[in-house]
């Protein structure tokens, strides 16, 4: 019996069969739970992507948007309603609940020189999306939920969408005032910095190219009162545009000239005199080299220079060091010597409906030859229309030349060209080139308190009204430069303030509600931003952040 037991029992142990059972169950559990973890990681990761991939789409919406608003909360609004959060555009049932933070940050590598600091603005946002997704196998292990999150950071500066920009700035003499709240510098230095960094902001070249001659961003510079036409197109001794090489020089600024309501191009006005004539023109880069038949240019942009402007060209040498930093102003003395404008102590010349026109029918031309473009302009001055009333200021001893359009004589009828009602008319200027499609932004720069509805000196007030306050509503007892410079912009989003200025004449309540910029060279950030394209940029890019949300 007991020799029997034995026997079994060493047979039963050598007899190998059924044991693949338990290992194949202890596989089984294995390759379930591998499985199990593979699907719950995978979906992880799915998931992931999508959050990433709306979360980009909720920052580049918002790009646009983080110069709006005193409080930022336009770049969060924007963001969130792109967000994968519950009720957003791109909301993900199965995520469960997804949190979005927005951070608005100045970036260093956005700004064109030096480093963001805690009162700079925003040029840039940040968005995190947050999310806890539940499990299917792991939650039998006891962890039902993953995280996951996806940050995205863009700003504008893109590629520069195909624009047509005319930027018309004052070169009177009250633009020679020094601006405390821009280092010290004149309001006219100010401005000219503003428009490097509108320009070194907008793009222009293809991808992949860091200078270029031509691309779909043209820009011309209009300044009022004028200069002479030999110097804006570099045919006098002094080469005025395009050989300066950074060298401050003084221009012949000339007696305004008065384009033709509604013209379809722009061209340098000339008058004569007998045997004599001179010619003025508001657009300085017209006849420059490397500009178009229109005068404008597209070579200003070259990203290896440090201020990743090109210094040969037309518009950068006019606003780099060509231009005299000191604006002229009228010699009362000899307005009837020549058609030239002398510097002097004191003078009243600011008259800008006509130049308003001119930069239309530039833009309207420019246009036409770039199908599918859009057209902008923008307007910048620190005072009100004061030009003297006397036409000793047009010399009506000249006669336009016929093959020109323009007029020679001020009418007092208070349309334009008219002493009367000079700011209401640059508002009729502005408002047609609105209609005629074109999006208008209006800069004041220490706009004065009064001025419009009050005479000044030998200067006569608006005194009828000629024009529509479609953006800030006025009488003629409260029509003042602000208001003025309202209604110039298409709209109330196109309007924009520098009010910092130190000086009694400086109004503080000419405030725009509708951008969080102050300064002149955020401000021209800012516009510079509605031309360009969104793009993602590095998480982790050095900078300040400005709000989270």
């Amino acid at each position: 019996m007991r020799k029997a037991v034995i026997s079994f029992a060493r047979k039963t142990i050598a007899d190998q069969r059924g044991q693949i059972l338990p290992i194949s169950a202890v596989m089984l559990v294995a390759l379930l739970s591998l499985g199990g973890l593979s699907m719950d990681f995978g979906r992880a990761y799915i998931a992931q992507a999508r959050l990433q991939t709306y979360a980009n789409a909720s920052v580049l919406a918002a790009a646009g948007e983080v110069y709006n608003t005193s409080t930022t909360s336009s770049a969060t609004t924007f963001a969130k309603n792109y967000s994968a959060s519950t009720g957003d555009n791109n909301a993900i049932s199965y995520m469960g609940t997804v949190t979005t933070s927005v951070t608005t940050k100045c970036l260093n590598m956005l700004l064109p020189s030096g480093t963001c600091t805690s009162s700079s603005p925003a040029n840039a946002v940040q968005v995190r999306e947050s999310a806890s997704i539940p499990t299917t196998f792991m939650a039998l292990l006891g962890k039902k939920t993953m995280n996951i999150s996806a940050v995205a950071t863009a700003s504008m500066q893109g590629k520069a969408q195909p624009w047509n920009v005319a930027i018309v700035l004052d070169d009177t003499g009250s633009m020679g005032t020094a601006d405390t709240n821009c280092g010290g510098v004149s309001e006219f230095k100010c401005a000219t910095n503003g428009i490097q960094a509108l320009l070194a902001a907008t793009d222009p070249c293809d991808a992949g190219a860091s200078k270029c001659s031509t691309g779909d961003f043209h820009v011309a510079l209009f300044m009022f009162p004028g200069v002479s036409y030999s110097y804006a197109s570099g045919g006098s001794s002094l080469s005025y545009l395009t050989n300066c090489n950074g060298t401050t020089t003084t221009p012949s600024f000339v007696l305004y000239t008065l384009p033709t309501v509604g013209a379809t191009s722009y061209k340098p006005i000339t008058y004569t005199k007998g045997a004599s004539s001179w010619t003025g023109t508001y657009e300085v880069t017209y006849g420059a080299s490397d500009a178009d038949a229109n005068g404008f240019v597209s070579d200003y942009y070259d990203a290896t220079a440090s201020n990743g402007l090109n210094s040969t060209s037309s518009i950068n040498q006019a606003i780099g060091g060509c231009m005299t930093t000191e604006p002229m102003n009228w010699n009362s003395g000899n307005k009837n010597a020549a058609p030239v404008m002398q510097a002097a102590s004191t003078g009243g010349v600011t008259y800008y409906a006509s130049v308003i026109y001119a930069a239309q029918a530039a833009l309207t031309a420019e246009q036409t030859a770039n199908p599918g473009s859009k057209n902008a302009l923008i307007f910048l001055s620190d005072g009100q229309a004061q030009l003297a009333t006397s036409t000793n200021n047009f010399p009506t001893a000249y006669t336009a030349s016929s093959s020109t359009p323009g007029l020679n004589t001020l009418t007092n009828n208070g349309t334009y060209p008219s002493g009367v009602d000079e700011c209401q008319q640059a508002i009729v200027a502005a408002q047609a080139a609105t209609t005629a499609g074109t999006t208008v932004y209006g800069v004041a720069y220490g706009s004065e308190q009064s001025g419009c509805a009050t005479a000044e000196n030998n200067f006569i007030a608006d005194t009828t009204l000629v024009a529509t306050g479609k953006n800030a509503s006025f009488t003629l007892s409260t029509l003042s430069p602000c208001a003025t410079i309202e209604n110039i912009a298409s709209s109330l989003g196109n309007f924009y303030s520098d009010y910092l200025q130190s000086g009694s004449t400086v109004s503080s309540s000419c405030v725009d509600s509708s951008h969080s910029v102050t300064s002149l060279q955020d401000i021209f950030l800012s516009i510079a931003a509605q031309f360009t394209n969104p793009r993602l940029l590095p998480n982790n890019a050095a900078g300040t952040v400005v709000s989270t949300n």
